[in-house]
C-alpha cells in the first residue's frame, strides 16, 4: 500500500498555487517570457522529481505548482478574440441565451429593474452580424409589463454595451474579477427599443432548470401570501439567497452579529442545514455512514434548489467536507480533501483566489476543520449547547481575520451570541421553511398557515439579533491588516506560536502614535465627487461624499464608507459640501449614520433640501451651516479656505469653492462651478492658483474655461468622473485645454483612487490602477 501524501505537504502545494496565481497578477505582466519560464521549471521539475524523488520532490514540487498558478491565470484571463467584451463602448443588438432566472426588484426611486444574466451569441453592428461568445448582464427597466423569459429563453436587445468596472479603492470588493470567474464580462441597459424573449423549448438540461426555477418561484410565492413582503423576502434569501427586497437595517443588523452569511448561500449554511439531518439521523439511530448518505443526499438536493450556480457548488462543496469530517469522525481525512478540493477549484478558475467568498468559505471551513476540536475541549466545562456552537464560531473567525478586517474593517463581539441563541432560531426557519413549500403544494391553506408561523419564529430571532447588535461593543471597528501583517498572522496560527505576532503589534503601535504626511484622496465614486482629507494625526476632512442620481444606488453606504474604515477613520471632523446635487451630497447620509460628524459647511441651498438628499430627517442631523466667502478653517495645521460661496442662484452655479492648504502644496476644489461664475470669480481678483485642481463639473464643457485653468496653472489635475458615463465626461474640449498647461492629468475612471501625499513641500502621488 502506497503511502498517503502528508496533509501538511499537501498544503504547502496548495499555498505555491495560490503564490503563482497572486504573484502574476499583481507584480508580472509578461505572458511570453513567464510562460516560458514557468515551462521550463515545470518539465526540469518533473525530470528532477522523477529521478530523485524524496528531497527533490519536497523542493521542486512546490516550485512546479507555483508555475502552475501562473500558467492557469493567464490561461484564464485572457479573453477570446470573439468574446463579448471586445466590443465595449459600442451600441449594438445583441442576441443570446438567458442563462439563469431574471431578478426583478423595485429599486428606491420606485422603478423596476429586470436583470438578465445572458450567454451572448451574436451581435449586428453597423448592419453586419457576427459571432461571439461569453457572458453578459442585461438590464431593463419596464415601464408597465414585460414579457416574461425563462432559463434557455433566446433574448435579443440593443444598447451601449460597457465593460464590467469595480468603484477602484482600497477595501474594495473586486466584483469585476468575480463575475468573470463566471464569464460574465460585460453589461448592458437596454435601450428605448427594450427587449424580445423568443421561447425556447430546450433540451433535457434546461427543462430540468426551469422545473428548479419553477420551485423556487413557488416558494416565494407561497411564502407572500402568509407572511409579510419584508419577512418573504428574508426567509427566501436564507433558503436560496440574494438580497433583493431586504430591509438594510436587517442586513446591517445581521452583518453587525457576523450572521449575515445566512442571507446567501454559504458553506456553512449547507453544513448547518446537514447538521439538522444528522441530528434527526441521531433520533432514529442511524448509522454514521448512513448518515452521511442522508447528509450528502440533502446538500446535494439543496444545492439544485438553489439553482446549481457556481457560487452554490463551491458552498456545496465546503459544506459537505465539513460534515463528512464532523460525522464520521475523520477530522484529519476531512482536512486532506478540503486542501484537494481547494486545489481542483483553483486549478479549474484560478480567478477564484481574488473571490471573497472563495477566501471567506476556504478559510472558515479551514478553521472548523483545524481548531474547532481544541476551541471545543477549553470549553468543556460549559454546557454543550453553548460550547459546540461557540467553538465553531470563534474557530471560523480566527481563520477568516485577516479577510474579514480586509474587506470590513470590523470584528463581531457579539457573533458568539448570535450563533447561541439566533441561529438554532434561523435553523429552524430554514428547515421549516423548506418543509413549508412541500405543505404549501399539497394543501395550500395549511402551508399558509405554516409559514404565518414561520414568520413568528424568524421574527423573534431578527429581534433577538437585533438586541445582540445593539449592545456596547457589539461590533467593533479594526484598523486595515496588510499583506505582511495578513502572512505573520496565519503563520503564527499554523504555528501555534502568538509570539509571532509581536512584530504586527509593534508595527501598530509605532504608527498609532506618529505623524504622518497630510494625504488627500480623491475617491473613485463612480459619476460623481468625493475628496477625503486626513492629517498628520488621522483626523479626517470630507469634501463632497459622491452619489448617484435617482438613488439606484448608496455610493456612501457602499464605497465611501467602506474606504474611511479601510483607512481606519473612526470620526469626521468636517464634511465640506460643493452643492446640494446628489452626486456631490447624495453620500453624506450613510456617512453621518455610521461616524460621528462634527460639522457640515454646506453651500447656500435650504437645509431642509440637504436632509431630502441625504435622506436624514433634519432633527437627526449634526451641525449645519451655510459657507461664508473668506472663512479660513485650521484642523491639525492643514487650513481650508473658502474662495468663493454664492448666496444666490440655483444649480451648479452656486457651487461653493474651496483650497485646502497644506504648506506650500494647495488643493483646489470647485465643484461644478460653471464657467460664467469662473469668470466672476477672475474679475474679483480672487487668488485660485493650487497645485492640485479637482477638475469642475467631471470635465463637463460647461466648466473649466482656458482663462481659468491658467490662472490656477496646476501641477497635477483630477477628473472624477464614471466609467462609460451616458454624459460624455470628459469632453475632449476640456481635455485639450488641460493639456495644453503644464500640468498631469489623472482620471478616477482609469486610474482609480488617487491619493496625494505631503510634507507641506514635496508631493508624491498615488493610483490605486498603476
Amino acid at each position: 500500500m502506497k503511502p498517503k501524501i502528508s496533509n501538511a505537504f499537501l498544503n504547502v502545494l496548495l499555498a505555491a498555487l495560490a503564490a503563482g496565481i497572486f504573484f502574476t497578477e499583481n507584480f508580472l505582466r509578461l505572458p511570453k517570457f513567464f510562460i516560458g519560464i514557468c515551462a521550463a521549471l515545470m518539465i526540469g521539475g518533473i525530470i528532477f522529481t522523477w529521478r530523485r524523488k524524496n528531497l527533490t520532490a519536497c523542493i521542486l514540487c512546490p516550485i512546479i505548482f507555483f508555475a502552475l498558478g501562473g500558467l492557469r491565470f493567464f490561461s484564464a484571463d485572457s479573453l477570446p478574440p470573439d468574446d463579448i467584451s471586445k466590443f465595449a463602448g459600442q451600441q449594438i443588438f445583441l442576441t443570446g441565451t438567458v442563462r439563469e432566472d431574471p431578478q426583478k426588484k423595485i429599486l428606491p426611486n420606485g422603478l423596476t429593474q429586470v436583470r438578465f444574466v445572458v450567454d451572448a451569441e451574436s451581435v449586428k453592428l453597423k448592419g453586419e452580424e457576427k459571432k461571439i461568445s461569453g457572458g453578459l448582464i442585461v438590464t431593463f427597466y419596464p415601464n408597465e409589463t414585460f414579457p416574461t423569459a425563462r432559463i434557455g429563453d433566446k433574448i435579443s436587445a440593443g444598447g451601449n454595451l460597457k465593460l464590467l468596472t469595480n468603484y477602484n479603492n482600497p477595501g474594495q470588493i473586486d466584483g469585476v474579477t468575480r463575475m468573470k470567474a463566471n464569464s460574465i464580462t460585460a453589461r448592458m441597459s437596454a435601450g428605448k427599443q427594450g427587449i424580445f424573449i423568443e421561447q425556447v423549448d430546450g433540451n433535457l438540461w434546461t427543462k430540468f432548470l426551469r422545473v428548479v426555477a419553477s420551485i423556487r418561484e413557488h416558494y416565494r410565492e407561497s411564502m407572500a401570501r402568509g407572511m409579510s413582503t419584508e419577512d418573504a423576502a428574508a426567509i427566501f434569501a436564507m433558503l436560496f439567497g440574494g438580497y433583493a427586497g431586504l430591509n438594510p437595517e436587517l442586513v446591517e443588523d445581521f452583518a453587525t452579529t457576523g450572521i449575515i452569511h445566512i442571507l446567501s448561500v454559504s458553506g456553512s449554511h449547507m453544513s448547518m442545514l446537514a447538521m439538522a439531518t444528522a441530528w434527526l439521523c441521531l433520533l432514529l439511530r442511524l448509522p454514521k455512514k448512513l448518515t452521511f448518505a442522508v447528509g450528502f443526499f440533502v446538500i446535494g438536493t439543496y444545492a439544485i434548489l438553489s439553482g446549481l450556480l457556481p457560487q452554490v457548488l463551491r458552498s456545496a462543496s465546503m459544506g459537505i467536507l465539513i460534515f463528512f469530517a464532523k460525522t464520521l469522525d475523520a477530522e484529519a481525512e476531512g482536512a486532506r480533501l478540503l486542501t484537494l478540493t481547494a486545489l481542483a477549484m483553483l486549478i479549474n478558475q484560478p480567478l477564484l483566489l481574488f473571490d471573497v467568498s472563495f477566501q471567506l468559505s476556504f478559510s472558515s471551513t479551514a478553521g472548523l476543520m483545524y481548531l474547532s476540536q481544541d476551541l471545543q475541549e477549553k470549553f468543556e466545562r460549559f454546557p454543550k449547547f453553548f460550547s459546540v456552537p461557540a467553538s465553531m464560531t470563534i474557530a471560523a473567525q480566527v481563520a477568516s481575520l485577516p479577510i474579514v478586517v480586509w474587506y470590513f474593517n470590523r470584528i463581531s463581539l457579539s457573533s458568539v451570541l448570535a450563533n447561541v441563541f439566533v441561529m438554532p432560531l434561523l435553523e429552524i426557519v430554514i428547515v421549516g421553511g423548506l418543509l413549508g413549500g412541500l405543505i404549501a403544494a399539497v394543501v395550500p391553506l395549511v402551508g399558509k398557515i405554516f409559514f404565518a408561523g414561520e414568520a413568528l419564529i424568524f421574527g423573534a430571532g431578527a429581534e433577538l439579533n437585533r438586541i445582540f447588535a445593539s449592545l456596547p461593543l457589539s461590533s467593533v471597528q479594526v484598523p486595515t491588516l496588510g499583506f505582511a501583517a495578513g502572512f505573520f498572522y496565519y503563520v503564527a496560527l499554523i504555528f501555534r506560536r502568538p509570539i509571532i505576532l509581536l512584530p504586527i503589534i509593534f508595527f501598530f503601535a509605532i504608527n498609532f502614535f506618529k505623524a504622518g504626511d497630510v494625504e488627500v484622496s480623491f475617491v473613485d465614486v463612480g459619476q460623481g465627487d468625493c475628496a477625503v482629507v486626513v492629517t498628520p494625526h488621522g483626523k479626517c476632512l470630507l469634501f463632497d461624499t459622491g452619489g448617484v442620481r435617482e438613488k439606484m444606488f448608496d455610493v456612501g453606504g457602499r464605497v465611501v464608507v467602506p474606504y474611511l474604515k479601510h483607512e481606519n477613520i473612526r470620526a469626521v471632523e468636517k464634511i465640506f459640501l460643493t452643492h446640494v446635487h446628489e452626486d456631490h451630497s447624495g453620500g453624506a447620509g450613510s456617512v453621518i449614520k455610521n461616524f460621528p460628524v462634527g460639522e457640515i459647511i454646506t453651500a447656500s441651498e435650504n437645509k431642509s433640501e440637504y436632509a431630502a438628499v441625504f435622506g436624514i430627517a433634519e432633527k437627526f442631523l449634526p451641525p449645519m451651516r451655510a459657507a461664508q466667502t473668506g472663512e479660513i478653517f485650521s484642523v491639525d495645521g492643514v487650513q481650508v479656505e473658502i474662495l468663493f460661496a454664492p448666496k444666490v442662484g440655483s444649480g451648479n452655479e452656486i457651487s461653493n469653492v474651496y483650497r485646502v492648504r497644506c504648506g506650500d502644496v494647495t488643493f483646489l476644489i470647485t465643484g461644478d462651478l460653471v464657467k460664467e461664475i469662473e469668470a466672476e470669480i477672475l474679475r474679483e481678483g480672487v487668488d485660485v492658483s493650487a497645485t492640485v485642481l479637482k477638475v469642475g463639473h467631471h470635465g463637463s464643457a460647461t466648466s473649466s474655461s482656458e482663462e481659468f485653468l491658467r490662472a490656477v496653472n496646476p501641477k497635477c489635475s483630477v477628473i472624477s468622473v464614471g466609467y462609460g458615463n451616458n454624459f460624455g465626461h470628459p469632453r475632449a474640449e476640456v481635455l485639450q485645454r488641460l493639456e495644453n498647461l503644464p500640468t498631469k492629468i489623472f482620471r478616477t475612471d482609469r486610474h482609480g483612487l488617487i491619493k496625494f501625499k505631503t510634507d507641506g513641500k514635496n508631493l508624491r502621488v498615488e493610483t490605486f490602477n498603476q
